[in-house]
């Protein structure tokens, strides 16, 4: 069997496309690249897809025309959260002050013993880490 070489993309389903991606490009610095909309046979909805300039990262924000409307929740069986690695502890206080100076709430800076890690939700409660390895880990 082959191995994964990276990942493709994620995909994310928002109550409202505008405001998720006015934060994802202010908060986590996605960019706008494209938008897909799927034909009338799919019966599908929009679909705006940012990428990370620096990771490469791809994300694909949906916001689906049938949608619940319900705050994202990690304890519902499924998807908890995702974690982004950053450099450095450096790196990792730079967010902390980037995320600060948007007055987006975040967790403190919290030691794991082998990473230290900020946490951050999203205009709907979706779940990110923003993750320092520690030397030799």
């Amino acid at each position: 069997m082959s191995t994964f070489t990276g990942i493709a993309h994620i995909a994310i389903v928002v109550r409202d496309m505008a405001t998720s991606v006015d934060w994802y490009r202010r908060a986590l610095g996605f960019e706008p690249v494209g938008e897909v909309r799927p034909g009338p046979a799919e019966a599908g909805h929009p679909r705006q897809v940012m990428r990370h300039a620096d990771s490469g990262l791809t994300l694909a924000v949906h916001e689906p025309l049938r949608r619940s409307g319900d705050m994202f929740d990690a304890s519902r069986t499924g998807l908890d959260h995702f974690s982004l690695t950053v450099s450095d502890r450096t790196a990792l206080d730079g967010w902390a002050r980037h995320l600060d100076d948007l007055g987006v709430s975040r967790s403190p800076v919290r030691d794991a013993g082998y990473a230290e890690f900020i946490s951050v939700a999203d205009p709907d409660g979706i779940a990110w880490e923003l993750w320092a390895p520690k030397p030799g880990h």
